[in-house]
């Protein structure tokens, strides 16, 4: 929650550089030893909005690097985190985080003009994609925006059926989401054009619904429930015989956490682009909430068979060392069971963890035009049609080629 307080904040007033300083000096407190691969995919995102391709490029090859490394399991990791929590696991990203890595990074080479390698990137997204699609099944929740900007990269490569085939690709993605855009709904036949990449909004983030019970064996029931939002439920079911002759004090404590999304209100929507006068609606071709939100339902089933587990095997192991400090006394023993319980509670803990500054949305734009200088104008609006904000940059366009703006607008 720090991390992400810390780097989306600066991140949502445009204050890219900031933000990637604060990471690298205060990297120690915001990111532990297995949160490496976040360490790297964060400054990846924060120097591609700063339009610093080249290292950006740098630190998405460390993260994916840092990514295959992880999937050769640590038993010791998995081991201790049966004991304590998800968070001392080596952290693995979400299939919507590997996806974003790739587009990204098709797009960081795009963005410098060197096609080999953004189709050779394309080609590594591929392979990706089908690792992601055997191991997570029908489950699999893949990225039309991806398919969408290998195709691009191929296009541009002038490698036509590749290209062909790539946008058909993301056309069907696209279909069984129930949503195309229009952009995608054909294939594009531009000799050169300017194309906006538009990213409004933040992300949800991930927050935990934590559930705790404990019975006071011939005494009472308390069950509790806390929300990703802070709200808090207690019930308490007592019996009748609390405190008398057969009252032994012992207590039995099960708790467990899961992650749970959260929203966080975006105040940008969308972008509108004029060209030499005339004027264009980007359109959404992802959806960040979406993507978490299908990702967190597929990971649930391994996600609880551990809480589970941990559940099961911490309460045994708290129940014996309870049977070890029994004094005789109901009400001492009573209290020293609750201290123990309150101490084994501490260690359950919900896996937060989640790319810092993603955006909201994607918005692609693509304009054909004329190759010579072009005036271009980007209004940035809330929901409400309202302009938030405004950028103009004149862009020169080469014959056969194609020029790329990429506007965040994190708020």
């Amino acid at each position: 929650m720090l991390r992400s307080e810390n780097v989306s904040k600066t991140a949502s007033v445009g204050n890219y550089q900031a933000a990637i300083d604060n990471i690298e000096k205060d990297k120690k407190k915001l990111y532990n030893s297995e949160d490496s691969f976040l360490f790297e995919f964060d400054l990846g995102v924060l120097h591609h909005y700063n339009k610093n391709f080249k290292e950006s490029i740098k630190h998405f090859a460390n993260a994916e690097q840092i990514m295959e490394d992880l999937y050769s399991r640590s038993v010791t990791n998995e081991a201790t985190a049966l004991l304590t929590n998800d968070n001392v696991r080596p952290y693995r990203p979400y299939p919507f985080e590997i996806q974003w890595l790739y587009q990204t990074q098709i797009l960081n080479y795009l963005a410098l003009g060197e096609i080999d390698e953004a189709v050779v990137e394309a080609r590594r997204a591929l392979l990706a994609i089908q690792s992601l699609q055997e191991k997570e099944e029908d489950k699999f929740n893949e990225s039309p925006a991806l398919q969408y900007l290998i195709a691009l990269s191929y296009e541009w490569q002038n490698s036509e059926d590749d290209a062909r085939i790539a946008y058909d690709n993301a056309k069907k993605s696209f279909e069984s989401l129930g949503y195309t855009p229009k952009l995608a709904a054909q294939v594009p036949e531009n000799e050169q054009e300017i194309i906006v990449i538009g990213y409004a909004g933040l992300s949800p983030i991930l927050g935990e619904n934590k559930f705790w019970g404990t019975y006071a064996a011939d005494g009472a029931l308390f069950l509790h429930y806390k929300d990703a939002n802070g709200q808090s439920q207690t019930m308490m079911f007592a019996s009748m015989n609390l405190g008398g002759q057969d009252f032994s004090g012992s207590t039995m404590t099960i708790q467990f956490a899961i992650p749970k999304m959260v929203e966080r209100e975006s105040q940008n929507s969308v972008f509108v682009v004029d060209v030499n006068g005339n004027s264009k609606t980007s359109e959404i071709f992802s959806n960040t909430k979406n993507s978490i939100q299908k990702d967190l339902e597929n990971n649930q089933t391994s996600m609880l068979m551990r809480t589970a587990g941990r559940v099961i095997l911490r309460t045994i192991a708290a129940s014996n060392a309870k049977s070890k400090i029994s004094t005789g006394n109901g009400w001492t023993d009573l209290a020293l069971n609750i201290s123990a319980d309150i101490a084994t509670g501490a260690l359950e803990s919900a896996d937060l963890r989640l790319g810092s500054a993603l955006p909201q949305t994607i918005q692609i734009l693509r304009i054909p035009v004329e190759p010579g200088n072009h005036s271009v104008k980007i209004d940035i609006l809330d929901k409400y049609g309202r302009i938030t904000g405004s950028l103009e940059q004149a862009i020169n366009v080469k014959k056969g080629r194609k020029a790329f703006i990429f506007v965040p607008a994190l708020r």
